[in-house]
């Protein structure tokens, strides 16, 4: 007779105190994850837009002439500057101070690479400038890397060829494979850029953010830098496919056809900064992620904008205020505080006041300012001026007045939504004060030399 053994039972209490070491557990896992979160250095994405100027969104002033409702959401939720301006009226020199914290009269980069011919008419020869970034200079990118970042570029370089492109200057990844400083061949596919696999129909702006997009997804456990220095809006202005409802904006008869292509271009940009943000929220990066949009200079002069009652016309590479004044926003939700902020930024100051945020120190000196408490809300040294160059051009911006190297005074008082400003320059001998002191820090100003000069 065989007899078969009865099941064990389980003890209540037992399987209680399991259950519930179990949850204890789960729990420490769970608290200990957040902490390495909370721990974690910020990310950062930073939106570039090529030949946007501050009137070309609806920041500044009230517009139907483009619709911009992710701009829109990044200036609600974080805060908007209204006096920023880039170190240059063209890229690569702005896009050089970005990536260093210098001047482009320091770096010897003072106009876009190649740079222009010289003329007949021309007073002076152009500015003997670097052909590209030079490769010891500390970037962004690599003061990030160093620090446990992993780091991406999708867009335009501009700032020298290989091996002086990207990859070299602290990027792991560069999309697409092409250093100049405009859409090889358009926005439309065939595109012929290396590192970028298009098909029959495919549109340039939409195929290098799948690649950003996919750089977020990769990397969403660690901490990262994303560059997405845009192709839009630079010309040619032409307009993107499949804009479907975000085809609104309202144009007028009076405008012509690469002006309401360039609105439809503004519309689309929008679009795909809407698209990173939504990626960042999937993956629940809101909050240890800081988020900065801006433009490299003015908008192109072909273009002019409708800003509240104002036509306002386009100045790149002009030394004008339409010329290097840009939209500026930056967003870091639990961080910084949303506002409006009417100080000074000069996108020099970019790579010292990331830095200070990501709590990095920097080991090479550099021209710009930390200006980290402007973005937190807190006391600490303002900028008090902007100083431009372009090539043999240079003026400096304080609150009310400008001056330019020519000598002209301009009285420009600021406003916190300035859409009124005058390029009249102003003889009032009642001014003559602000006019030496100006030209006393102009003078300064361009006396920079550079590098290998500062070093002998």
């Amino acid at each position: 007779m065989s007899c078969k053994a009865e099941p064990a039972q389980e003890d209540p209490f037992v399987t209680t105190i399991a259950t519930r070491l179990l949850l204890v557990a789960l729990s420490m896992l769970a608290l200990a994850a957040s902490r390495a979160d909370a721990a974690r250095p910020p990310n950062v994405v930073f939106f570039l837009a090529d030949d946007l100027g501050w009137s070309d969104t609806t920041l500044y002033g009230k517009t139907s002439f483009y619709e911009t409702p992710n701009i829109e959401r990044l200036a609600k939720e974080g805060v908007r500057f209204s006096q920023a301006y880039a170190a240059c009226h063209v890229c690569s020199p702005t896009r050089a101070s970005i990536m260093s914290g210098k001047y482009p009269a320091r770096l010897h980069l003072t106009d876009w690479l190649s740079g222009r011919r010289n003329f007949s008419f021309q007073k002076l020869l152009n500015a003997q400038i670097h052909q590209r970034l030079p490769l010891k200079e500390l970037t962004l990118a690599e003061a990030l890397k160093k620090h446990g970042y992993a780091t991406g570029h999708f867009g335009k370089w501009h700032l020298g060829e290989d091996p002086a492109g990207p990859l070299q200057q602290g990027f792991d990844v560069q999309v697409p494979r092409w250093n100049k400083g405009w859409p090889r061949a358009g926005y439309h596919a065939p595109f012929r850029l290396n590192g970028l696999k298009d098909s029959k129909g495919d549109y340039l702006t939409d195929r290098l953010n799948e690649e950003a997009l996919a750089f977020i997804d990769r990397n969403k456990d660690e901490s990262f830098f994303l560059y997405y220095p845009m192709a839009l809006v630079h010309s040619p202005f032409v307009h993107p496919p499949k804009l479907g409802k975000l085809a609104r904006s309202k144009f007028t008869d009076d405008l012509d056809k690469k002006t309401v292509a360039f609105g439809h271009m503004i519309t689309y940009m929008d679009h795909i900064v809407g698209s990173i943000l939504a990626r960042l929220k999937k993956h629940d990066l809101d909050q240890n992620t800081l988020v900065l949009f801006t433009g490299d200079n003015g908008t192109h002069k072909n273009i002019t904008s409708r800003l509240s009652e104002l036509k306002l016309k386009g100045g790149k590479g002009s030394m004008t205020e339409a010329g290097s004044r840009v939209p500026l926003l930056a967003r870091w939700p639990g961080t910084i505080p949303p506002g409006a902020r009417e100080e000074f930024f000069c996108l020099v100051d970019v790579l010292p006041t990331i830095a200070s945020l990501a709590d990095i120190r920097l080991t090479q000196p550099v021209d710009g300012l930390d200006l980290s408490h402007n973005l937190l809300g807190k006391n600490g040294k303002d900028r008090k001026r902007v100083l431009i160059n372009y090539g043999r051009g240079y003026f400096v911006r304080e609150k009310r007045f400008r001056l330019n190297q020519d000598g002209k005074l301009y009285d420009i008082p600021v406003a916190s939504d300035a859409t009124r400003y005058s390029e009249k320059a102003t003889t009032d001998p009642k001014h003559d004060a602000h006019r030496h002191r100006l030209q006393a820090l102009l003078n300064q100003f361009m006396a920079i030399k550079t590098m290998e000069e500062d070093e002998k």
